[in-house]
């Protein structure tokens, strides 16, 4: 008899997640859109990341260890011929980490059958509040109407997976062209893309959070964060990557006066 799996982004899912959904869950607990992916292999992967966990989240290697590193082995332990449904929405911290579990999944992509469950598109247009917005029954409605994922569609998240932790931007915009089947993958990549800027200040993120600033002539926070998700939660961005990119605006500020 087979098995059935829900892997979730995080643990805010996890906390209202339908009990009368069957099937094993397993929570992937990492912000991949932020810090170093270095690693010749996944024991150095892990290493790097709970290093960088530990000193820029306050949390310990070993609870990085204990908590995230421990869900992904499951993941690298679903037996062939299981059932699997992916819990992830469209912004760019969500679709990374949807992208590395893909790559984790590679080994039973021809044996199991995997699902995409996400968020409903608002007048064809993601709701950015995600499966927050959703309550119990529209999370067990997304998962009535969940779409299937080919072997070829994985693999193709899984190649974007490689592109990004390489930093192959060009592989990436390429991939974009191919993603059919994935409407809002090449806005995300645009996204990621959007980052970047040759003074490292200056990038899509750092920007609109000038504007913001500017236009609403405040220094809150809370207000920053809030007004930021509205403009470009395109981005996922949590009120730990805000406050980082607010943190070297500051500096770059106070260095160029």
């Amino acid at each position: 008899m087979s098995k059935t799996y829900h892997i979730l982004n995080g643990d805010a899912l996890y906390d209202f997640f339908p009990e009368i959904l069957p099937g094993e869950i397993i929570v992937a607990r990492e912000c991949l859109i932020d810090g170093p992916l270095t690693g010749e292999n996944l024991p150095q992967f892990w290493e790097t990341r709970a290093q960088f966990i530990a000193a820029e989240y306050n949390e310990s290697k070993d609870s990085y260890f204990a908590d995230v590193v421990s869900e992904f082995e499951k993941i690298l332990s679903i037996p062939a011929g299981s059932e699997i449904n992916l819990w992830f929405e469209e912004d760019l911290f969500c679709q990374v980490n949807l992208w590395f579990c893909a790559s984790l999944l590679l080994q039973v992509a021809d044996s199991c059958t995997m699902y995409l469950v996400k968020p409903p598109l608002i007048n064809g247009e993601p709701n950015w509040g995600g499966f927050g917005a959703l309550g119990i029954n529209g999370l067990a409605d997304a998962y009535q109407t969940r779409p299937k994922i080919s072997p070829q569609e994985l693999r193709l998240l899984s190649k974007l997976w490689e592109t990004y932790n390489s930093d192959d931007r060009m592989g990436m915009a390429e991939l974009a062209v191919t993603a059919t089947n994935f409407p809002m993958i090449p806005e995300v990549i645009k996204a990621q893309l959007d980052r970047f800027s040759a003074d490292g200040v200056s990038g899509r993120p750092e920007n609109a959070l000038k504007t913001i600033k500017a236009e609403l002539n405040t220094t809150d926070f809370k207000t920053i964060f809030a007004e930021f998700g509205r403009r470009e939660g395109i981005y996922g961005f949590g009120d730990w990557q805000v406050e980082k990119l607010l943190k070297k605006l500051d500096r770059t500020t106070s260095s160029a006066q």
